[in-house]
């Protein structure tokens, strides 16, 4: 009998043991249960002169953003500013990027704004995100417009979650600006997502464990004079542990 106790205190250990080390593995997609956020800026002057209160439009837009058919279905996030705007807070908290890691960004990218109607056009800006502060010149010691590197990411949920995302350029075909990146959740990191300059790539993390803060750590090639491991990113979705 205590034998059996024994062999049965193991297999419970063992299964523990398992969960624990359980590792958060790379995505290339989201759940069908996902938030997904892509950010823009009020032009107030332009609403009020159209007749709408800045709440009115926030809510025309987000009518026209549900109406949408093809994935992904985006979520307003609404931000103050089109460039250098820190820190950024999706959902009321429901995505949060820590203050001085990650700015909004408005130069044109590789990835596609989305198409809204002329109504509202001249009334929202969209604006995309970057792991880089930016500036008008580049000064010297900076290989992108503002900073000397891309800065390590931050994010935290307001809620557990079992996987985040996000779409990412990478830069220029040829002339990429960073090879890679990779995920820090639960104290274990993933391998590297590899990139490729020009093609937009959704990168994503998924851990069953759930998680509350995931860092994103880029990686550039050896010798390279392009790379800066900067990148710009949009569609910034989770999928709430709970709806996993």
């Amino acid at each position: 009998m205590k034998i059996l106790k024994l062999i049965g205190l193991a297999v419970v250990c063992a299964g523990l043991s398992s969960q624990v080390q359980a590792a958060p593995k790379l995505i290339s997609a989201m759940g069908k249960a996902a938030t997904t956020y892509s950010m823009f800026v009020v032009d107030t002057a332009k609403t009020l002169k159209a007749g709408f209160t800045v709440a009115q439009a926030k809510t025309a837009l987000q009518t026209e953003l549900d109406l949408n058919t093809s994935a992904p279905k985006l979520t307003a996030c609404f931000v103050t500013g089109d460039l250098n705007i820190t820190p950024v807070n999706c959902g009321n908290g429901a995505i949060q990027f820590r203050n001085a890691d990650f700015y909004t960004y408005n130069i044109p990218s590789n990835i596609p704004v989305y198409p809204l109607s002329k109504a509202l056009k001249s009334l929202f800006l969209e604006t995309q995100g970057a792991n880089f502060l930016s500036s008008s010149t580049n000064a010297l010691g900076q290989i992108i417009p503002g900073d000397t590197t891309g800065r390590v990411v931050n994010i935290h949920f307001k809620q557990r979650v079992a996987q985040f995302g996000m779409l990412v350029d990478a830069g220029q075909v040829g002339a990429p600006s960073v090879s890679g990146i990779q995920f820090l959740v639960n104290r274990q990191t993933t391998p590297i997502q590899l990139l490729t300059g020009g093609i937009p790539t959704l990168v994503g993390v998924e851990d069953t464990a759930g998680f509350t803060d995931v860092t994103l750590i880029t990686s550039g090639e050896i010798g390279s004079t392009t790379e800066a491991r900067a990148w710009i990113a949009d569609h910034f979705a989770f999928v709430p542990l709970a709806a996993f």
